[in-house]
């Protein structure tokens, strides 16, 4: 049958890393880098460092587990295979939302950006609302037709980014970073906390690993790959936001900088990557969220529904997406929606790190004559990327963490739901087209 899921491996290396910057390299940038100095001062540069260090453990604890199983699902499918039905439920539950959650602050990012284009007051609510809307339209066609628009949306903001990143290291004096750390340590360390949400996007090359062309090979080379490059891209902006010596930081600051670099059209020009920015990152969510949903119908673990497909895209999965985005973007604000994009997130990244210390420890559940990506000193990598997730944890507010968890909670209502007979004819007709009828 010739459709989006027989033809399985349809995108490129250079797709796979777009779609991770893309999602990386969105509202963490043009919104957060300036909230991150108002937090930090000039150590912000530090807690981009770290935090890029810290996800780079659970990165590769996604690329030995994605060179294994590298169908669509991504953390998912790690934890299932590796520590059972429920703990696999709860990542993929947690991955679910959170980038659902996620796409909510990029696309508030743009309703502000948009304003400053076009030199506008409106709402941010109507802007962002429209995004999701035509991202969704767009999400219903066919996963190709995203990839071709995320290729060239990547490609026009990192070459913004990296034009500002430049002139700004180029201007850049000692005395920009003094003093290091106006609010102490501390201050570095909460910025560690409130970045984590920029570099969590990486994960959706391992959720859509059936749709990359060798996704055995290509899956974690495009996730390290991701890591680097927005690592790079975050710290060269935030030295040029240091080196513009605005008066005070904020959510417009990237924009307010490049007024000081390049004049009014500067800032214009910020603007309107923001707008590609915010637009391809709420993209890829979108993408890599559908299809862990469609991956736990199929495995029957959440309703039918999910499976349901309209044009080879999971429809009901992508419109609950955009319904739950829609929601945020109407009650949440930026804060609040880091903060629980941050929960669910860390808890699924920390059970996927320990799924590849389950890997790392019995190596004999794969085949001895089976190629894979294996972690050096076994499974210490998987163990600290774990305690990683852990600590920033314990750093969020009690509201939000138990706003978060009682997010995952309440998906466990899906768990133990009976399926519909409809509901399971979706299931079968899934499983058929992903080769799976027989298990």
């Amino acid at each position: 049958m010739e459709n989006g899921f027989t033809r399985r491996g349809g995108l490129g290396i250079v797709a796979a890393v777009a779609f991770a910057v893309g999602n990386m390299v969105g509202a963490g940038v043009f919104v957060l880098s300036g909230l991150v100095v108002q937090t930090a001062g000039p150590s912000a540069v530090i807690s981009y460092l770290i935090c890029g260090g810290l996800v780079a453990l659970t990165g590769l604890s996604y690329a030995s587990l994605a060179s294994i199983y590298p169908e669509d699902g991504g953390g998912y499918l790690y934890s299932r295979r590796m520590l059972g039905a429920f703990p696999g439920f709860l990542t993929g539950w947690g991955m679910y939302i959170s980038v659902t959650i996620a796409s909510a602050f990029v696309l508030l990012s743009l309703g502000i950006y948009v304003n400053l284009l076009f030199g506008t007051s409106f709402d941010i609510r109507i802007a962002a609302g429209a995004g999701a809307l035509a991202l969704a339209i767009v999400n219903l066609r066919s996963v190709a037709e995203a990839g071709k628009a995320e290729i060239v949306l990547v490609a026009l903001k990192v070459s913004i980014l990296a034009g500002f990143a430049a002139i700004g290291i180029a201007m850049a004096t000692p005395a920009d970073f003094s003093p290091l750390f106006p609010h102490g340590a501390s201050g570095m360390f909460s910025g560690v906390v409130m970045v984590f949400f920029a570099y969590i996007g990486f994960q959706v090359v391992a959720m859509m690993g059936g749709e990359i062309k060798r996704s055995e090979r290509n899956v974690p080379l495009a996730t390290l790959l991701s890591i680097g490059i927005v690592a790079l891209i975050y710290t060269g902006v935030e030295i040029g936001l240091l080196a513009a010596r605005l008066p005070a930081y904020g959510e417009t600051s990237l924009f307010d900088a490049a007024v000081v670099f390049f004049g009014e059209g500067g800032g214009l020009i910020i603007a309107a990557g923001a707008i590609f920015s915010t637009l391809s990152a709420a993209n890829a969510n979108l993408i890599g969220g559908s299809r862990v949903a469609l991956e736990m119908a199929s495995e029957r673990q959440i309703p039918g529904w999910f499976a349901r497909l309209r044009n080879d895209q999971p429809r009901n999965a992508i419109l609950l997406s955009t319904g739950i985005v829609l929601v945020l973007i109407t009650f949440g604000s930026l804060g609040v929606i880091v903060d629980l994009t941050n929960t669910v997130a860390l808890v699924a990244m920390g059970l996927v790190n320990a799924s590849a210390g389950v890997l790392a420890i019995k190596r004999g559940t794969v085949p001895e004559n089976r190629r894979y990506f294996r972690l050096p000193f076994g499974p210490l990598i998987p163990a600290a990327g774990a305690a990683s997730c852990v600590l920033m944890i314990l750093t969020l507010p009690v509201p939000t963490l138990l706003a978060g968890l009682g997010a995952l909670a309440a998906g466990t209502i899906l768990y133990v739901l009976e399926d519909t007979p409809r509901g399971e004819r979706a299931v079968g007709e899934i499983r058929t087209l992903l080769g799976r009828d027989g298990r």
